[in-house]
């Protein structure tokens, strides 16, 4: 379970990506492996998706921190 200091988040629009950035091998430059993506729903709450997406979270997530909790879960 990758911990919350341990995610990359790219902002394009409606749509944040999120990367581990911990799974870069050495010296290798990049921004890790891909977990999934948040998107901003019409009424405004984020939806978390993808591999990674598969911790608990507050559903609607009203604030990406709510929606960033389906990549880390809780220990």
């Amino acid at each position: 379970m990758p911990l919350l200091e341990d995610l990359t988040v790219y902002e394009d629009g409606d749509v944040y990506n999120v990367y581990d950035h911990t799974l870069l091998d050495g010296d290798t430059i990049g921004r890790g492996r891909l977990l999934g993506t948040i998107t901003v729903a019409e009424d405004g709450t984020y939806q978390p998706s993808g591999v990674g997406a598969v911790f608990d979270h507050v559903v609607p997530a009203s604030t990406i921190d709510d929606a960033l909790a389906a990549f880390v879960g809780s220990a």
